[in-house]
């Protein structure tokens, strides 16, 4: 065979086999991109559900927030659940009692205030929280 049709053959192969392994390459590369791309979509729709009430939601993921408006001797303050102790703190001043349960075994802490009302001689707002957030309020009343 001439020198000439060889390195022509070489170089046609040559050029084949490059152009095949740029097409191998960008497919696995298309391919990597998609699974990123489908992995940083994936964490979003996480981030978002959890910034939506997922860490302050129930077993089934649903966040039931529940208000309640309590009247107090200086004046209504409106509650919600999830609330943090520090804003319930600012709102409804410093509680004339509390209770704390540390459940070590789950690591959920359970706490309980109690504030005066109108009638000084019993506590009127029970508020709990769980883990640091508003979990309910109850509220006696003398009928």
């Amino acid at each position: 065979m001439n020198t000439f049709l060889k390195v022509g053959l070489g170089f046609i192969l040559g050029v084949f086999f490059t152009f095949g392994l740029l097409y191998i390459n960008g497919v696995n590369q298309n391919t990597e991109e998609n699974q990123l791309r489908e992995e940083i979509r994936v964490q979003a729709l996480k981030n978002l559900k959890q910034s939506l009430g997922g860490a302050n939601s129930d077993e089934n993921g649903q966040r039931n927030i529940q208000s309640f408006e309590l009247t107090t001797t200086n004046g209504i303050v409106k509650l919600h659940t999830y609330m943090s102790k520090d804003s319930v703190k600012i709102l409804m001043g410093r509680p004339q009692s509390t209770d704390i349960n540390d459940y070590g075994y789950n690591g959920k802490v359970s706490e309980t205030w109690k504030y005066k009302g109108t009638n000084r001689y019993v506590d009127e707002f029970t508020i709990e929280f769980a883990n640091g957030k508003l979990k309910s309020v109850n509220q006696f009343k003398d009928h």
